[in-house]
């Protein structure tokens, strides 16, 4: 006696509309991951940037000497030139006051953030930030903003003229 078969599993169709609803929602996924990988990109590279401020700080304090931190594209000498923060930028004690890195007194290097992170600063931390042995800004620097961008987020670092750093983000 025939009867009906009891097969089990899915259709053809049923199986083109499932991988067509998993390929949209992975894709949706795909830029909201996007999106979380931009903003972690500036929050590690503000706080790469004011772990290097703090040390530089506490250097400066521990040693009774000025440290300077500097945009650097070569990891050895301070350049204004070309690009901004986010080049790199270095760390070194000023022992023999002439405001320029040699090699004995260099103590931190930082390559910049990549991944289309820009970092640019405004007036007196445009291009360094001296700290004097008292941990206080020196050299003319008052307040300034090192602001760090990326299309999905902005953290601005405030330096104020007492040394101290906070971040604020937009």
């Amino acid at each position: 006696m025939k009867g009906c078969r009891n097969e089990k599993g899915f259709t053809l169709i049923e199986m083109i509309i499932t991988i067509a609803v998993l390929g949209i929602v992975l894709t949706i996924a795909a830029f909201s991951f996007k999106d979380v990988i931009w903003r972690n990109q500036v929050n590690v590279a503000a706080n790469e940037f004011v772990t290097m401020l703090s040390f530089a700080r506490s250097e400066a304090v521990t040693r009774g000497q000025v440290v300077w931190v500097c945009r650097s594209n070569d990891g050895n000498t301070c350049n204004t030139l070309a690009g901004g923060w986010e080049a790199g930028y270095i760390v070194f004690a000023d022992a023999n006051g002439n405001d320029t890195c040699e090699n004995d007194e260099l103590l931190r290097v930082a390559t910049g953030p990549g991944g289309g992170v820009t970092m640019g600063g405004n007036g007196g931390v445009a291009n360094s930030i001296r700290y004097a042995a008292t941990g206080f800004l020196s050299g003319g620097a008052g307040n300034g903003t090192v602001q760090i961008v990326h299309p999905s987020k902005t953290i601005n670092v405030v330096l104020s003229r007492n040394g101290r750093v906070r971040t604020v983000v937009q």
